[in-house]
């Protein structure tokens, strides 16, 4: 089976859709499919990380203009026209923006079973900040794709059930199926542990993120644990990144709360190891690698009802997820989380084994094989597909 990959970034800054394509990928070979990945093109450094990431994919990259949802590359869009039907299914990621939005109609414009990912876009909270032209832009592009894809490709049942409240006609084409977990999952040594109480932030540094409002509920938890500590590790825009150092000032919380940076490699291991707790009280997010991530190392985490992985921490207790709109809320779950030893070392023990069991990649490709199997059977039956 050969899947192509349509992708509007592929760079290492883009962040979780890049390091979920790669993910994917990796999956799809413990099944023995051919991916092949069309996106624009990269700088040569970004280049070879992605193929010393995926060595056995083929890659096509192309020329582009325009910058953040604004790219357009022409010569893909030449090129899958006349390639598409080279593939057994193409598998768009992406919407609101014109590389993934042209590429999905051109494969089913050739006939090609198509699958679209909306990376977490079909949400109440993305419409409710998207311009009148932004919402024109789906009315006349990716609305008519979505209802004629062979498939929809969610990362949790929260993104879909989001897509649903929003009346997206999906005639039962939408499916689940996780990014994998690439990285280690192992019980941590809790004497490793810092000597006080400390809760980890690790994410882009983004007003989407609420990093204001955890900061507004990081005064009520260092009012009752004065040796509490906040690790905030993550960059993002220079003026946000100063409006939050503003914020911890005129807070007086300059003693509780470290800016880390971001934070890679053996630092990033550290801070994982060495944390009580993780908090993202975010206003939304796509599935929520960094969520994964601390449960991997055995962290519980404080999330809003917002992060798409919310069912996935409450069906296995790994945290608290409270009211991101009320900082006393969050408070109180990053309290009870410091306060509940017993609780944390339960995490520590069955976080990363239910990672391991839900997010493998071995796991994952099976689900990615159910689905496209699924795509290619009922594909030639669909009403008015390539029409």
């Amino acid at each position: 089976m050969t899947i192509l990959y349509v992708m509007p970034n592929v760079s290492r800054a883009f962040g979780g859709p890049t390091e979920s394509l790669i993910g994917y990928a990796q999956a799809a070979r413990t099944q023995n499919m051919d991916i092949h990945v069309a996106a624009p093109s990269v700088s040569a450094e970004g280049e070879a990380w992605l193929r010393e990431q995926l060595p056995e994919e083929t890659f096509h990259f192309f020329a582009s203009a325009g910058q953040h949802a604004y790219v357009v590359a022409p010569s893909l869009w030449t090129w899958m026209w006349q390639e598409a039907k080279r593939f057994d299914a193409a598998h768009v990621h992406g919407l609101f923006n014109p590389v993934s939005s042209l590429s999905a109609h051109i494969g089913i414009a050739r006939g090609v079973p198509t699958v679209m990912r909306p990376f977490g876009t079909l949400s109440r909270y993305t419409f409710s900040r998207r311009s009148t032209l932004k919402r024109l832009y789906f009315a006349l592009l990716d609305r008519p794709s979505l209802r004629r894809a062979a498939a929809v490709h969610f990362t949790t049942e929260a993104e879909r059930e989001e897509a649903n409240r929003l009346s997206i006609d999906l005639d039962g084409r939408s499916v689940v199926v996780p990014p994998p977990w690439r990285g280690e999952a192992t019980t941590p040594d809790m004497e490793e542990k810092a000597d006080r109480p400390t809760v980890l932030y690790m994410s882009r540094l983004h007003p989407k993120k609420n990093v204001q409002g955890l900061f507004r509920a990081w005064a009520q938890v260092v009012a009752d644990r004065p040796d509490a500590q906040l690790w905030v590790a993550g960059d993002g825009d220079d003026d946000y990144v100063q409006r939050l150092h503003d914020t911890v000032a005129t807070h007086g919380l300059g003693d509780s709360v470290s800016f880390l940076g971001f934070v890679s490699g053996d630092e990033k291991e550290q801070v994982l190891r060495e944390a009580w707790a993780f908090a993202l009280p975010s206003h939304q997010e796509n599935f929520g690698v960094a969520v994964l991530e601390a449960v991997a190392a055995g962290l519980p985490v404080v999330i809003s009802g917002e992060v798409q992985l919310r069912l996935f921490v409450e069906s296995h207790d790994l945290g608290v997820v409270v009211d991101r709109t009320d900082p006393s809320a969050i408070a109180a779950g990053l309290r009870s989380v410091l306060s509940d030893e017993a609780g944390r070392r339960r995490v520590a023990e069955e976080g990363p084994a239910a990672v391991r069991d839900t997010f493998s990649v071995e796991r994952v490709g099976e689900q990615l094989v159910e689905m496209y199997e699924s795509v290619l059977s009922t594909a030639s039956s669909h009403e008015g597909y390539g029409d």
